[in-house]
């Protein structure tokens, strides 16, 4: 025969259980994958050259302004 309403309610239980573990380590993966200083400190180049880059918008822009 099928199962008890008991055997559903602990299915239905273990089942929650289970998808609130699963939420907690999307949420923390999530929050690790999108904070700065976890990026930083596996690309630390990257930053460096993103900074360079802006640096040189920035000087670029500022230099086309005031020789206007």
């Amino acid at each position: 025969m099928g199962e008890t309403a008991d055997q559903i309610r602990d299915r239905i239980e273990q089942t929650r259980n289970r998808l609130d573990q699963d939420l907690d380590t999307l949420e923390s993966r999530v929050k690790q994958e999108t904070d700065w200083r976890v990026q930083f400190n596996r690309r630390p180049w990257l930053f460096v050259g993103v900074a360079f880059g802006l640096a040189m918008v920035a000087a670029l822009a500022l230099g086309s302004t005031e020789s206007s």
